[in-house]
């Protein structure tokens, strides 16, 4: 993937990883600059009052995970390192739940290595590595069950909660949570739920303290606290709820399937005997992927950007285990045939699917990554990126939180008349204009946002604009 951040997702994650390495929570941004902060970031920061700060609006835990691995070595080796964990702790699960079918620990274990979406992501810096992996420590802690393993899964549950967005790692572990009370474990259902609150209140907290912590008093949004995040992130979806596009999700449930191995949706229909057991492992790991489903239906169905379908790679190892059950279920009536479906269908995967899968990421990410290079090689101070025609190329658009790097990438749609006067008597300019990023081939072509109120007339600026350097593409 040429280690390069595709997505604003990935850069924001390496965004906020350099303002942790100067050591302060977020980067103070100097007033000159304060009203560029759109254009020079224009998706996902956190609003804070007069753009003081410049940080992203995730939480910080898959950003600071990072910046501790750069302390010991290149940080792109997280996620591979994280996906190996992630490998050796499913392992732990489906030998204790398998423990007299090793065929069946082998089909989870191939599940794993065979999803191109686990072996693409783990070449970004997403946090859904992070995600799978350490929820995947956390299930073999939970069901090794002895008191310490206990304490170990609830530090890293509230831990993984504050990887990124809180949502995703208590629709993951609540089915078994609640599966103590289906055991009548009390003690242990009200420990684990006082701890995932206590979790929860602190990382819906973790903005508004950021910005307290600079003097800065924040009215709405994230930054405001539980009720600001409500407010921005929660209260707006249900109120925009459309469900003719959950017909989206048809489309998520594919694309994660197609970049998943050909035997796993066999196996997840011959799971259903196990899957009705509510007092077995089978029904957790097939409710967890139910609410991940169904929150994402009603509140966003849209992915954007993803490998796969991002949404469910948290839940990889549910799909896996789940998969060793219908091998199970299977292979006690037809042993010969589900092994020869596996071969088959397993040897298909990893000679024809996953090769062309890997081969199509890294061919989709290439154009991308020069234009990138291309940017970073103008030599002027400042790079404007023609949004307002095409918004495709936004992602495009990415600086350093301290504004260190040259030349500054900034949106043509998050600019003004008057704010692009004032960079050019600030320094020399670089217009990258549709025809530029027509050149470069980008996959996803896409022209002006419907919603977006051009404010910028580049034919005003023809003295200052320079063109985008041909040689330098």
């Amino acid at each position: 993937m040429l280690d390069y951040p595709l997505t604003r997702d990935e850069h924001m994650a390496l965004f906020d990883a350099q303002i942790f390495a100067s050591g302060q929570l977020a980067q103070p941004l100097a007033p000159e600059w304060q009203g560029y902060a759109q254009a020079l970031a224009p998706d996902w920061l956190l609003q804070v009052p007069g753009n003081a700060l410049m940080v992203s609006h995730y939480l910080p835990g898959n950003s600071i995970m990072r910046q501790g691995f750069a302390a010991i070595t290149d940080p792109a080796l997280m996620n591979p390192v994280l996906c190996a964990i992630g490998f050796v702790a499913l392992y732990d699960i489906a030998r204790r739940l398998f423990a007299d079918a090793p065929t069946a620990v082998w089909v989870v274990l191939a599940t794993y290595l065979l999803s191109a979406q686990v072996l693409v992501n783990a070449m970004t810096s997403y946090a859904m590595t992070a995600h799978l992996a350490l929820d995947l420590v956390w299930l073999a802690l939970f069901l090794r069950g002895r008191w310490w393993q206990h304490g170990l899964a609830m530090a890293i549950g509230a831990w993984t909660i504050g990887l990124h967005q809180v949502s995703y790692h208590p629709l993951f572990a609540g089915p078994f949570i609640l599966m103590l009370l289906h055991q009548r474990r009390w003690s242990l259902f009200v420990t684990y739920a006082f701890v995932y609150a206590v979790a929860l209140l602190v990382w819906l907290s973790y903005p508004s303290s950021i910005v307290s912590s600079f003097g800065i008093e924040a009215s709405s949004g994230r930054s405001a606290g539980l009720i600001g995040f409500l407010n921005q992130s929660i209260w707006p979806h249900f109120a925009a709820i459309d469900l003719s596009r959950a017909v989206l999700m048809e489309f998520n449930i594919l694309r994660f399937m197609v970049w998943s191995p050909l035997f796993l949706l066999p196996f997840l229909a011959l799971a259903w005997s196990d899957i009705r057991r509510l007092d077995g492992v089978a029904f957790p790991l097939f409710l967890g992927i139910v609410l991940m489903l169904l929150m994402r239906t009603v509140l966003l169905p849209y992915q954007g950007h993803g490998w796969g379908y991002r949404s469910l790679h948290g839940l990889i190892g549910n799909f896996a285990l789940l998969a060793g059950y219908g091998y199970l279920h299977w292979a006690k009536s037809d042993r010969a045939r589900v092994d020869g479906t596996v071969v088959l269908f397993g040897g298909a995967t990893a000679f024809v699917l996953l090769p062309l899968l890997l081969w199509s990421a890294h061919q989709f990410t290439i154009p991308y990554a020069r234009l990138s290079a291309a940017i970073e090689r103008q030599p002027t101070d400042f790079v404007i990126v023609d949004t307002q025609s095409s918004w495709a190329a936004i992602d495009q658009v990415r600086n350093r939180a301290d504004l260190t790097n040259r030349p500054l990438v900034l949106a043509s749609n998050r600019l003004t008349n008057a704010q692009l006067t004032e960079l050019c008597m600030k320094g020399s300019v670089t217009w990258l204009g549709t025809s530029d990023i027509a050149a470069a081939k980008l996959p996803m072509q896409a022209g002006p946002r419907p919603w977006d109120q051009t404010q910028l007339n580049p034919e005003l600026f023809k003295d200052c604009l320079q063109p985008f350097a041909p040689s330098l593409r």
